[in-house]
């Protein structure tokens, strides 16, 4: 890190440079991004300023990237995806997760045809928000609740198990508190496009199932259902470490083997997650695309991302809706 910046004060940027022993510090966000020294702009703000950080950090011309959710629309995430392309320029929703020695694997065994052909992704991952006070940013009514906080992580998970197919239907219910969406269920089936531009009904189609809550501190266990077998990640599904691969022998017997993946070693700080030194993988994805002359990360395209915020999108329309007077009683 060579610069941090906040929009509140300098005193809170040079405690911050201070404590994490950066160069400098600045008291706004434009100081920065117009610093030479500067080769790439990580936006960890608020969630409702991420549009309009990201779009001055592109408009100028430096490589970005935008902790998840990039956007609160999908209008939004369009509109930042086109100027990054425009511009030329590149860009990275924080999908950390999608950069995981773990997660790769996962790509490699269904690729291999390991576990036969997709079926069904099932989990779950949720965080008791019974501590948090009023004004912690779960509440914020625009960019609060657990959809826009966690549901990406469950949505990137048809990317992974359908990889070029197209969401074709999705349906979700949830509840709400203090105005925002707490607890989520949401189904998606995939769909896929032949060459023909015609969907295709029996190529890459399948369903992702899964559900988030501020209610409680799930498992956040994840399955990749397939014709001849399964995948298990174990918790923390996020920060994938440890994988179970299961192969079918007959209805009910099957071989297990485990597949383990050490991280970095964090004995140099402390962190406020579990796994959150895995971040140095996304980092080091963003520094081999742009050594590479890439303006997009591999691991997590902007395609990716459009979709996403699509699901978000459809399954937060659908939750609200479901939530209000015009619900009918049997």
């Amino acid at each position: 890190m060579v610069a941090v910046a906040t929009r509140t004060s300098i005193t809170r940027a040079e405690k911050f440079a201070l404590d994490h022993d950066v160069n400098t510090s600045y008291g706004t966000y434009e100081e920065l991004l117009r610093d030479p020294n500067v080769d790439v702009v990580y936006i960890g703000s608020i969630a409702d300023q991420h549009y309009e950080i990201a779009t001055r950090s592109l408009t100028i011309g430096k490589p970005t990237v935008v902790e998840k959710p990039l956007t609160l629309s999908l209008k939004e995430t369009e509109t930042l995806i086109d100027l990054a392309r425009r511009k030329k320029t590149f860009l990275m929703e924080g999908m950390w997760t999608r950069c995981f020695p773990a997660m790769r694997h996962i790509r490699d065994i269904i690729n291999d045809g390991k576990i036969g052909r997709v079926v069904c992704v099932q989990g779950d991952f949720g965080w008791s928000t019974s501590s948090c006070d009023p004004d912690h940013r779960i509440w914020y009514p625009r960019s609060g609740g657990m959809m826009l906080d966690i549901g990406m992580y469950m949505a990137q998970l048809g990317q992974v198990a359908f990889p070029d197919a197209f969401v074709e239907r999705c349906q979700a219910m949830g509840t709400k508190k203090n105005g925002v969406d707490h607890t989520v269920m949401a189904s998606i089936l995939y769909g896929s496009i032949d060459d023909d531009d015609i969907v295709n009904e029996d190529r890459r189609r399948g369903m992702l199932q899964f559900y988030v809550t501020g209610e409680a501190n799930t498992e956040e266990r994840v399955t990749i259902q397939g014709t001849s077998g399964r995948i298990v990640v174990d918790p923390p599904a996020h920060a994938p470490t440890v994988l179970r691969l299961f192969t079918d022998e007959g209805r009910s017997t099957s071989n297990e083997i485990i597949i383990k993946f050490s991280l970095p070693d964090d004995s140099f700080t402390t962190w406020n997650y579990p796994g959150s030194v895995g971040f140095t993988y996304q980092v080091q994805a963003v520094d081999d695309a742009l050594h590479a002359g890439e303006t997009e990360c591999p691991q997590f395209t902007l395609n990716n991302s459009r979709q996403v915020s699509s699901i978000l999108e459809m399954v937060l329309e659908q939750v609200y809706h479901s939530t209000n007077d015009n619900a009918h009683k049997n």
